[in-house]
């Protein structure tokens, strides 16, 4: 059995799927809780209904974006795989930077090789999946005295927090955009960097006279860069 086959094995789908099953069980009690919530408002039944038609919309399209992740990832981890770390935490260039790192750790020059051993696969999974728990466990542990922290730190000086959390963004943005910025012999990559930029400046100024286009600012930008990135890469082949 090569390590795909095991990716797309009924096996995998089953773990997979039961994980998913248990996650959904969260949107479940929310919808219970907000109906509840809404019942001791009075709000009415068209209202609950509008409010339901609107979050579906505004969930909907920020989420295509990770659909197309989605393809991407399937040919790395097969069909299965992708669906759950997606599904519950997780992004595309997390996962693949993550498998990548799990492959080159363990002598292989990337995941898109051909065949890696079984036991090899299943270690990049396991990494890729443990790999995330980090944020969340540190959460769980220690996000009520990190806020308070942050307080403390406000009420000495307001003008440092946001510098702080700013330098922290820009570099973990720096870390994950770097290896893609410095690949500048890539045009279909490069084209899809600065298609994406552009499109998103122009919706967030074109925001200001509709505001609810700031919702869907990053996924129609994300989609723009992909689709300018096919276009310059059926030229340039």
């Amino acid at each position: 059995m090569t390590h795909m086959q095991m990716a797309n094995s009924s096996t995998m789908a089953i773990l997979c799927t039961v994980t998913i099953l248990i996650v959904l069980l969260q949107p479940v009690l929310f919808i219970m809780l907000a109906l509840k919530r809404g019942k001791e408002l009075e709000m009415s039944g068209e209202e609950l209904k509008e409010a339901a038609r609107s979050s579906a919309i505004f969930s909907i399209v920020p989420s295509l974006p990770i659909v197309v992740s989605y393809l991407m990832l399937v040919p790395l981890l097969g069909r299965y795989f992708p669906w759950l770390r997606l599904s519950v935490v997780g992004s595309a260039t997390y996962e693949t930077m993550v498998a990548n790192m799990a492959a080159q750790a363990f002598g292989m020059e990337s995941l898109a090789v051909e065949n890696i051993p079984l036991d090899v696969f299943v270690a990049i999974l396991f990494v890729v999946s443990i790999g995330i728990l980090g944020g969340n466990i540190f959460n769980v542990i220690f996000l009520k005295t990190y806020d308070k922290g942050v307080e403390q730190v406000k009420s000495r000086n307001a003008t440092l927090v946001p510098l702080i959390t700013g330098a922290m963004f820009l570099g973990m943005y720096g870390t994950f955009a770097a290896p893609y910025l410095t690949s500048v012999s890539d045009l279909p990559m490069i084209s899809a960097i600065l298609g994406a930029g552009a499109v998103s400046l122009i919706l967030t100024k074109a925001a200001k006279a509709a505001p609810k286009l700031k919702e869907f600012a990053f996924p129609i930008s994300m989609l723009a860069g992909m689709f300018i990135s096919c276009v310059v890469n059926a030229a340039v082949v």
